[in-house]
């Protein structure tokens, strides 16, 4: 089995991975069997992660009913956490950054030497939550990756045509010094590790990675004993491009993404303070890396010579169609979108909401139950705790649209409202139309007859299908059927 192995570094790889993990529950098509999530972060109680965290872990534990489906896409790409972990703990836990560099027992001249490189401030500052913007002292603390278990764990674990991909910002301070100190290490020469299992061919294998250029803006100089500067975010951008030249033909694909229209958030030191709204770009960043392992891109995206040395890197932006009445689309639809990222979103997207919308309607007691809902689910099936784990990924998912509707540069493909009526597939989704027909029925009436069609036709296809579902896979395959017969646009 294929696998991808993402290092999600800092806060924004923690988010781009959430956003990838939406994507793959909704069914997002995966050139790989299995996507491996590796996250990199100093701050390990920063609430980016702990959502991100949260959402993989329930998402795997769907995804071991959803394997045994058949035509069900939902959860269908495998997760895998290695040794059940997804971050990468650094064996140094020193709190400020003057005592891991030990200074009180270097000479005085040396103390001397670093009182000058840098400020009293950053000598004495808490590295529990992250590097508040400072890839130099960054690029110092996280030289450490060869002596973590996880990482270890990744190195025995590597199969050949297993691929890596990373996902880093450029104008923090943890992705910014992150990406470069990893990608070295991938790439030092096996004679020069200490001894890591399969290290030859991970200097071999196949490597993208995306840098998110500045795409949100905090709030500077309101806080005294913040360091973090958004004036400065550009100009850090800037230096590490310039460095990121370095880069060419040691990576098969370079992906690159910003957004001019910033949302500002309150800065917050880390810890549970740090909680930013979901956001397209990070949407985008995760397309980057299903475009990466997209079978139909091999040969563009991988471009080696006969010795297998990298030809020449590949440079990838990611852009929005303007919109017909602005400039400057503040406002992102599906139709300001390319056709091939229109046909990989709509829907998945579109059937995942549906699927929410119809769970939703069951649960809410004031609205009754749906006729399917009353034939087949019991108590047993709503005490499920794979099917509650789904509708609290679910919840999740329609939280995420919200949260990007929130943003300075909107993304809002549906009209999201508390809407009980299947109606909303009609004139509530902007671009798509479902599948016409001379249906008799109408609204949830129209869903439920379409479950039922399903679940004879599945009855029928027990001969090609060998073992008899379980409840909770028969729902994912039932309601990935019938969504798909409602919902199926093409350009």
């Amino acid at each position: 089995m294929s696998k991808l192995y993402v290092f999600g570094i800092g806060g924004t790889g923690s988010r781009v991975l959430k956003s990838l993990t939406m994507l793959l529950a909704s069914g997002v098509e995966c050139g790989v069997d299995t996507i491996v999530p590796i996250i990199i972060d100093r701050d390990m109680s920063n609430s980016d992660l702990s959502r991100t965290k949260m959402l993989i872990e329930d998402y795997i534990s769907v995804n071991k009913v959803a394997v045994h489906t058949a035509q069900n896409k939902f959860f269908k790409t495998n997760i895998e956490l290695l040794g059940g972990e997804l971050c990468l703990q650094l064996k140094d836990s020193t709190q400020k950054f003057d005592d891991f560099i030990r200074k009180r027992s270097m000479t005085r001249e040396n103390q001397a030497l670093v009182e000058m490189l840098f400020s009293e401030y950053t000598l004495g500052m808490d590295m529990t939550v992250g590097f508040q913007g400072n890839p130099n002292v960054g690029s110092v603390v996280l030289n450490q990756f060869e002596d973590s278990e996880l990482f270890k764990a990744f190195s025995n674990d590597f199969s050949p045509d297993d691929k890596i991909f990373i996902i880093s910002s450029i104008f923090g301070g943890t992705g910014a010094s992150g990406f470069p100190l990893l990608h070295r290490v991938l790439q030092t020469p096996k004679s020069e590790t200490s001894g890591l299992h399969n290290w030859g061919l991970i200097n071999n294998a196949s490597i993208g990675a995306i840098t998110v250029l500045p795409y949100f803006s905090v709030e500077s100089g309101k806080d005294k004993d913040s360091q973090v500067n958004a004036d400065t975010f550009m100009d850090k951008a800037k230096a590490a491009l310039s460095y990121y030249k370095t880069e060419d033909k040691r990576l098969e694909t370079m992906y690159y993404i910003a957004d001019k229209q910033v949302t500002t958030y309150k800065h917050n030191k880390g810890g549970d303070g740090q909680r930013n709204n979901a956001h397209f770009v990070e949407l985008a960043a995760a397309l980057a890396v299903l475009d990466f392992v997209n079978p139909n891109k091999i040969s563009e995206n991988i471009n080696r010579d006969a010795n297998k040395k990298i030809k020449e890197t590949i440079y990838k932006e990611f852009g929005i169609l303007r919109s017909k009445t602005e400039d400057n689309a503040q406002v992102v639809s599906f139709a300001n979108l390319a056709d091939e990222t229109k046909q990989t979103l709509i829907n998945p997207l579109t059937r995942f909401l549906l699927f929410h919308k119809y769970l939703k309607n069951f649960y809410d007691k004031q609205r009754g139950q749906q006729p399917y809902a009353h034939l087949y689910f019991d108590k047993n099936f709503i005490n499920n705790e794979t099917i509650k784990k789904m509708i609290k990924i679910q919840e999740r998912f329609y939280g995420w649209l919200q949260e990007m509707e929130e943003q300075t540069r909107k993304f809002s493909p549906f009209i999201l409202e508390d809407n009980s009526k299947i109606r909303f597939l009609r004139d509530r989704i902007n671009v798509v139309e479902p599948r016409k027909s001379n249906f008799m029925y109408k609204d949830w009436a129209l869903l439920d007859n379409e479950l039922n069609r399903q679940s004879i036709k599945i009855d029928k296809d027990r001969g090609i299908i060998e073992e008899t579902f379980k409840p909770e896979e028969r729902f994912l395959e039932l309601f990935y059927r019938a969504s798909a017969e409602l919902i199926n646009y093409k350009n």
